[in-house]
Parts: structure tokens; C-alpha cells; sequence
């Protein structure tokens, strides 16, 4: 049994249940501040030093609690700060693309436990995939010797339409009646919790990354799709159902191209990483000059062939990186507009295009969007690693398991 499933054991006796919820809330104020001192704890749990003092000797007695160093001081003696102790939550983080699965184990203080790996996987509309995901998570539960009982549960991150209350994808692994996490809480006996991939860059960010202590802030994936991110007052807008940031699906071309949620003219029909291989593959055919040809036929470029040709000096490949940028930084200018960020954070494989993209995004928010609005907001790149966002999805899943399980169990 892992040490979660041990915290969220049922307990009979009303005193020993409320004893828990005062442990599990000491233990939800210490994660969220990574180390805190006794005196803010005092303060965020609005309980006595006495009290307070008592439950930190029992979690330290537990081993879920851990001096770790000692906070700045104003004057006089530096106050003790305490943690979570390392592997309280073991998390197996699963980042689902459109082309590849990417796993890894992580723990409550970042540590990673196992080598991540990424696999080959083409993510499916319908059911029909779900088998060979689920195998490939078993199989690297077995390759790294992991210990199925001391796993506190799985992290998702996946594209799609995600309902947050009950991780239901309704664009993948989508069938009438089919409840996503619910079926892989049974499969695994683990607890689940999914997230769209784009909530969790902007999570990612608010922790670790360019949106951290930023109150107003939107957050732009640049990969095979198109989404939007939005911090406001601080807090990730999901909308009633979690579907917001759906900006690859806005209507942008009146009439255009079919695109592959059914409507014509989205956003992502001219600007992603779809439309960009559709197209190079395309011209590849038709040979046009392109250092691409040389290097790759029409079924197998991705993107990040597209983004390394560019930033050779390709001219072919530069140009189809500047037309994207331009019709990406039309959209981006409506959503500055609209949400008055004070700054807006490039993410995603092609911002590794670095200015051969920003720079045209950049000219078209100054033509389409008010001067005064702008302002007082920058655009800058992401320096979020890969790291950073696997770390922000196993954060993600144990502030839920906090949240939703543990400060309402029993």
C-alpha cells in the first residue's frame, strides 16, 4: 500500500477522523509553499502554536514531515522550515502528444525515480487505441522494476476537450458513455487524474516557469495544434466545463480549408503543426527547392524537421515559419485585446524557432492590437524544460489528491 492510499485509510472514530484532517491540512500548506516556517503556518491554518506544534511532532514521528533548513531571518535566530518528507506521493506521469506518449516517475519534491522514456503512439479519436496505451504504461512499470504498491497513482496530460470534474475527453479515447478516468482508475487500481495539455504548460509556468507571481497571464502551446492558456487574478481560468483555450478551433478563415474537428477554417488549418507538415510534405512532392528534400520524403517530416531546416538558413523553410507566426500572432492579438495580459508566454515545439517566429507574431499583435494595451504587456518565450512540466504534472495530481481526496476523505 502506498503511503497515500495509507493517508486516505477509513477510519471509525470521529476524533481520530478529524485528527487526520487537521494532519493532511498542515501537510497540504507545506506543499503548497515548497518550506514554510511554524510561524506562517500559524497564520494559513489559523490553528495555536501548541496544537500546530503537536501535529508536527506526530508527522515527524511519521516520516512525513522533515526540517530541511533554515528560513531567512529579520533579526535574531533563523526560523526552522519544514517539508514533505521525499516519496509521500510517487507519481508515474504520462504525457500524451498527438504522436508519442512520453513517461516518467516522479515524487513530491521533484525528484525523478525512474528514466523517462518516449514511445511511438498514434493518439486515437475512438476506444480502439486505449489497449495499446495502457500496455505501454504497464510495460514501463515493468522494464524499470517499479513497485506497483508504492505507486500513488497516475498523472495524464493529453490534447482534447478534458471535462475537469470528470476527465472525460470528449476529441480522445471519446466514446458515448465512456468515462476516461474512470476506466483507467479500474484498469490500474490507481487513482487517476487527467489534465489538458495546455492547462498543464500554463500550471507548469505558474510554478516553475515566466508566469510565476504573474496575476494576469496567457500562455500560448505552439505544437501539432494550437491552444490557449489563461491565467486571471492569479488563478487558471477553465471555464464551466474546463473546455477554455480551445484557440485552434476558432473560426480564422472564412470558408477555408476542412479541418479534423469538422468545421472549416480554424485557426490550426493554417497555423500548427498539422497544417505546416501537410503542406511541406505537399511541396515536397512537388519539389520545391529546400534543403527538407534532401533529408526527408513527404510521409515522414514532423515539425521540428521544418523548425531545424529554418534555423539553418533554409529560405523555403523560414517562410513557412514566418507565415505561420503571422497568422498565429493575428489570433494572439485578439486574445490580448480581449484579456489585457501583462504578459504572454510562447510555448511548444516551435518556439524553438526562436525569433524566426516571435518576430512576426510580434508584427502582427502591434498591428492588430491597441497601443495602449500593449503597453504594459511583454511576449516572451518559454524557458520551461521538460523537466519543469513533468514536475508540474505530478504537482498537479497531488494537489488534487489534497484537494479533492484527502481534505474530504472520511
Amino acid at each position: 500500500m502506498s503511503i497515500l492510499e495509507n493517508l486516505l485509510s477509513s477510519l471509525s472514530d470521529p476524533k481520530q477522523i478529524r485528527a487526520m484532517q487537521k494532519k493532511n491540512r498542515l501537510l497540504r500548506a507545506v506543499y503548497d509553499k515548497e518550506a514554510i516556517s511554524v510561524n506562517e503556518l500559524m497564520k494559513v491554518l489559523g490553528i495555536s502554536f501548541p496544537t500546530l506544534n503537536t501535529l508536527i511532532v506526530e508527522l515527524i514521528d511519521q516520516k512525513l514531515l522533515i526540517q530541511n533548513e533554515r528560513g531567512e531571518s529579520v533579526g535574531g535566530r533563523k526560523p526552522n522550515l519544514y517539508q514533505l518528507n521525499d516519496g509521500i506521493f510517487k507519481v508515474l506521469c504520462v504525457e500524451v502528444n498527438r504522436f508519442s506518449v512520453k513517461i516518467s516517475f516522479v515524487d513530491n519534491n521533484n525528484r525523478v525515480l525512474a528514466p523517462f522514456e518516449v514511445f511511438e503512439y498514434d493518439l486515437s479519436v475512438g476506444i480502439e487505441g486505449l489497449s495499446k496505451f495502457e500496455d505501454l504504461i504497464n510495460n514501463y512499470v515493468l522494464s524499470h522494476a517499479l513497485i506497483w504498491q508504492d505507486v500513488s497513482g497516475l498523472a495524464i496530460s493529453m490534447p482534447g476537450l478534458i471535462d475537469k470534474s470528470k476527465g472525460k475527453n470528449y476529441s480522445f479515447f471519446f466514446e458515448t458513455d465512456f468515462d476516461l478516468k474512470s476506466h483507467l482508475e479500474k484498469s490500474f487500481a490507481k487513482k487517476v487524474y487527467i489534465v489538458n495539455d495546455v492547462k498543464l504548460t500554463t500550471y507548469a509556468e505558474q510554478n516553475f516557469g515566466a508566469l510565476k507571481h504573474v496575476e494576469n497571464g496567457l500562455t500560448i502551446l505552439m505544437d501539432w495544434g494550437m491552444a490557449l492558456g489563461i491565467v486571471a487574478q492569479g488563478e487558471i481560468y477553465m471555464g464551466k466545463n474546463g473546455f477554455s483555450g480551445e484557440m485552434g478551433h476558432m473560426n480564422f478563415i472564412e470558408d477555408g480549408e476542412l479541418c479534423y474537428c469538422g468545421k472549416r477554417g480554424c485557426l490550426e488549418t493554417v497555423a500548427s503543426g498539422i497544417s505546416l507538415v501537410k503542406r511541406a510534405g505537399q511541396d515536397i512532392k512537388n519539389n520545391v527547392p529546400t534543403l527538407l528534400t534532401k533529408k526527408f520524403n513527404s510521409e515522414n517530416i514532423l515539425p521540428q524537421h521544418i523548425i531545424d531546416a529554418a534555423l539553418e538558413g533554409d529560405q523555403y523553410a523560414i517562410e513557412l515559419i514566418t507565415e505561420l507566426g503571422k497568422n498565429l500572432g493575428k489570433a494572439i492579438a485578439l486574445f490580448v485585446q480581449i484579456f489585457n495580459p501583462e504578459r504572454v508566454v510562447l510555448g511548444g515545439k516551435f518556439a524553438k524557432a526562436a525569433t524566426l517566429i516571435t518576430n512576426p507574431i510580434q508584427q502582427q499583435i502591434q498591428t492588430y492590437a491597441m497601443g495602449r494595451i500593449l503597453n504594459n504587456c511583454e511576449v516572451v518565450l518559454s524557458t520551461l524544460s521538460d523537466k519543469d512540466i513533468t514536475c508540474g504534472l505530478a504537482r498537479y495530481f497531488i494537489i488534487n489528491c489534497f484537494d479533492n481526496d484527502l481534505l474530504s476523505a472520511n
